[in-house]
């Protein structure tokens, strides 16, 4: 999802390509969005509930066009190091955190897009969870399903919360250490919302 290089230690030269942004700005919008109008909705008849639910919506088409743009710059070895190289980057990320400095960030393999690819999984989660919350479970459309269909209902609103709390800890470390690098000069927000 970078240009020109595969390996980018200096943040300030990291140049995004304009998809790789793009895909990146409508991630942490309709994800925040939805994390946040996801502690509205107990009741599924009020506006909330169905802001949510639109919102869901957009968000898993996003979702859908980050895995797709992925996969085009196969990027999923990035996300997923799962080879000898990419455990031994995420091992060398981790001993370095301990010593003081933080994980390498751009287009390499490491803890750093080993946790991006994690969260991807969790959103993506989230997706499948709420589109069959939506559509699948007959009777009618999510929480106005059928009473007969509760006990589905309800098994997936359970997994779609348990990935939602997965979700916030993605959330909250992801933008803690994205502003931990931008505290310590690494500009990483002017690289990928520039």
């Amino acid at each position: 999802m970078m240009d020109d290089t595969d390996h980018m230690d200096d943040n300030e030269n990291v140049q995004w390509h304009s998809v790789t942004r793009s895909v990146h700005w409508g991630l942490a919008l309709f994800l925040t969005f939805q994390l946040f109008s996801g502690l509205f909705v107990s009741t599924p008849d009020v506006a909330y509930f169905y802001a949510h639910e639109v919102g869901g919506l957009l968000g898993t088409l996003v979702v859908v066009i980050a895995w797709l743009w992925g996969f085009a710059n196969e990027d999923y070895f990035f996300w997923f190091p799962w080879g000898h190289e990419g455990r031994a980057a995420i091992a060398s990320d981790v001993r370095a955190m301990f010593a003081g400095d933080l994980p390498r960030t751009g287009r390499i393999r490491g803890l750093s897009s080993f946790i991006h690819g994690l969260g991807l999984l969790a959103a993506t989660g989230m997706a499948l969870t709420g589109l069959v919350i939506f559509f699948v479970i007959p009777g009618g459309r999510g929480a106005s399903a059928a009473s007969t269909h509760y006990l589905a209902f309800t098994d997936f609103s359970v997994m779609h919360k348990a990935l939602a709390d997965l979700l916030w800890a993605y959330w909250f470390g992801h933008v803690g250490f994205a502003l931990l690098h931008q505290y310590r000069g690494h500009k990483v927000l002017n690289a990928i919302f520039g």
